[in-house]
C-alpha cells in the first residue's frame, strides 16, 4: 500500500474486507477499536506478517451459538441493552480482492482456500477494559504458523505437534475448511477458566468424533445444577471434582491425577542417585528400572493426542486456574542427555524425557502458546497442581498400567528382539556388496550403526495410547 489508509472493500451490507500490511495496520485498528491490538498482532506475526500481507473479512452481525446461549440465559434478564451479536473475522494470507470472493470460478475458490487461515469471533464483554470485547469461538490453523530459530533466524514450520479437527465455515456462498483446536477467552460471567476449557473440549470432540455432541454454556450449567447447592450464575469457577463430574456427565471416563507434593516427591525419587560404598560408584535408579511419574504420564496422554485439562495454582490452598494442553513442542534434549533404563539386555530411553514444552490454550492468552512444563499459564508463579484426562468411555487402560504392560512384553520377548536385530543387520550387510552408489552405501552403513544397540545408542521407546479402530485405520493407510 502506498498510503497509510487501510484498503477497505464492502462485500455486502454488513461485510467488510481489509488488506493489511505494515503501513496500514494502525489505521485498521483505529477503524476497529473493538479488536485487541496486542493479541491480534501477535496472531498475525505467527502467519509471517508483515513479510506477507493479511486479508481480513469482517462480518459485523454474526450470531455465535455459545454467546447467544449466554445472552438468553443471562444478559437478556438485565435492565439495560446488551448487544446480541458478535463479529467474526475470516483471515486469509496474502492480499485478495473483493472480486475473488464473488468469482464463481474454481481457480479463485482454490486460491482462497489455500490461503485461508481460520476465523476469530469477537464478542461483547465487560471484562476487557480497553476494547469491551473478548475472543469467542476461534478456529485458527496451527500448521500454517511459523516461528524462527533464535540462533540462526531460520523459519521452523511446523514448529509444534498438536491435535486438531477439521472445521467448515461459510462466507459469501463459499465453503472454507481449516484444521484447528477451538480457542475461547473466558467471559467472566457464565464461563470462567474451567467452563471455558470444558466448552472448547466439547466443541473439539464433537468435530472429531461422532460419540460426542457439541457443548454449550447452558449445558454445563444444567449439569452443575444437579451437583451444586447454590446459584450457578454468575460463575465462581469449578473444583477438580466438579470438572471431572461434568465430563463424566457428557460421556467421558475422566481420570484425575492430583497432588503437587506427590509430584515433587516422585520427580525427586525418580531421578535420585545413590552411592555404592564398596565400589564407590554412582548408581542411578534408571539404570535397571523404568520408573514413571506424574510428568511422564502427562506426556504419554499428550503424545496419545488426548487433550488434558491442567489445573495450576501458586500453592495447593490458593486460587486455581484451568488450561487445555493440546500438544507438545519440538525436542528439547539430545538422546545422550537422557536417563537410561534396561528392558531385557538393552539400554533404553523414554521419549517423554526429550520434551519439556507443551502447547496450551489458555483463556488469558492467544491460541497455541508454547509453555514449559509446569507453567501452563501467563503467571509463571503458578505450578501444575493436578490434571484431568477425559478418556473415552471404553478406554479402560490408563497410562501407568499401559507402560507396565509394554515393558513386560519387551522383557518377555527380549530373545526374539535380539534375533530380529541380528537378522536385520545381516540383511543390511548382504546388501552392501550389491550397492555401487557411494551415497546409498553410506546410508546403509549408517542404518547398520543405528540398529547396533549400546549405551551410546540406546533403544528409543515411545509410549502412547491408541484405540483399536484408529490404529487399524492407521495401519491400512500405511500399507
Amino acid at each position: 500500500m502506498s498510503n497509510n489508509k487501510a484498503d477497505v472493500n464492502n462485500l455486502g451490507r454488513n461485510i467488510v474486507l481489509y488488506n493489511l500490511d505494515e503501513n496500514n495496520i494502525n489505521d485498521f485498528y483505529q477503524q476497529n477499536s473493538w479488536i485487541d491490538r496486542k493479541s491480534f498482532t501477535r496472531i498475525c506475526h505467527l502467519y509471517e506478517f508483515p513479510e506477507k500481507t493479511i486479508t481480513v473479512v469482517i462480518q459485523n452481525y454474526y450470531i455465535d451459538a455459545a454467546y447467544r446461549d449466554v445472552y438468553y440465559h443471562y444478559w437478556a434478564k438485565f435492565h439495560f441493552n446488551w448487544p446480541r451479536h458478535c463479529k467474526r473475522l475470516a483471515i486469509f494470507q496474502n492480499s485478495h480482492s473483493s472480486d475473488e470472493f464473488w468469482d464463481n470460478k474454481k481457480e479463485s475458490e482454490r486460491e482462497l482456500q489455500k490461503d485461508f487461515l481460520g476465523t476469530v469471533v469477537i464478542r461483547p464483554s465487560y471484562t476487557h477494559n480497553e476494547t469491551g470485547h473478548t475472543y469467542g469461538r476461534t478456529l485458527l490453523n496451527p500448521y500454517k504458523m511459523v516461528t524462527k530459530e533464535p540462533n540462526t533466524n531460520e523459519k521452523i514450520h511446523p514448529f509444534r505437534y498438536m491435535i486438531t479437527a477439521q472445521y467448515r465455515m461459510h462466507l459469501l456462498g463459499k465453503t472454507f475448511t481449516t484444521h484447528a483446536f477451538v480457542f475461547c477467552s473466558q467471559d467472566g460471567v457464565a464461563m470462567k477458566c474451567a467452563e471455558t476449557a470444558i466448552y472448547c473440549l466439547g466443541d473439539f470432540e464433537s468435530a472429531s468424533s461422532p460419540l460426542y455432541a457439541r457443548v454449550l454454556p447452558s449445558d454445563i450449567q444444567e449439569k452443575l445444577s444437579h451437583r451444586i447447592s447454590e446459584r450457578i450464575l454468575p460463575s465462581h469457577g469449578l473444583y477438580c471434582n466438579d470438572i471431572s463430574y461434568i465430563l463424566k456427565e457428557f460421556g467421558y471416563s475422566p481420570m484425575i491425577y492430583a497432588g503437587a507434593e506427590d509430584y515433587q516427591r516422585t520427580l525427586e525419587d525418580s531421578f535420585e542417585s545413590s552411592i555404592d560404598a564398596e565400589k564407590n560408584e554412582v548408581i542411578s535408579h534408571w539404570d535397571n528400572i523404568h520408573e514413571t511419574n506424574f510428568k511422564n504420564w502427562f506426556h504419554y496422554y499428550v503424545e496419545s493426542a488426548i487433550p488434558i485439562l491442567a489445573v495450576t495454582a501458586v500453592r495447593p490452598d490458593a486460587k486455581k486456574h484451568a488450561t487445555l494442553v493440546i500438544g507438545h513442542g519440538l525436542k528439547q534434549k539430545k538422546i545422550t542427555e537422557c536417563k537410561q533404563f534396561k528392558l531385557g539386555d538393552y539400554p533404553c530411553i523414554d521419549t517423554s524425557q526429550l520434551y519439556n514444552t507443551y502447547i496450551i490454550n489458555d483463556d488469558n492468552q492467544i491460541p497455541y502458546v508454547e509453555e514449559a512444563m509446569d507453567h501452563f499459564t501467563i503467571d509463571k508463579n503458578y505450578k501444575l497442581e493436578a490434571y484431568i484426562v477425559p478418556l473415552e468411555k471404553h478406554v479402560f487402560l490408563e497410562a501407568a498400567a499401559a507402560v507396565t504392560i509394554c515393558d513386560t512384553f519387551i522383557e518377555n520377548q527380549k530373545d526374539r528382539l535380539k534375533k530380529a536385530i541380528e537378522v536385520f543387520k545381516n540383511l543390511c550387510y548382504s546388501k552392501l556388496s550389491e550397492v555401487s552408489d557411494k551415497e546409498k552405501m553410506e546410508d546403509l552403513k549408517y542404518l547398520i550403526e543405528s540398529i547396533s544397540v549400546s549405551s551410546e545408542n540406546p533403544l528409543t521407546v515411545r509410549y502412547y495410547l491408541a484405540n483399536s479402530a484408529e490404529y487399524k485405520q492407521f495401519r491400512i493407510k500405511m500399507e
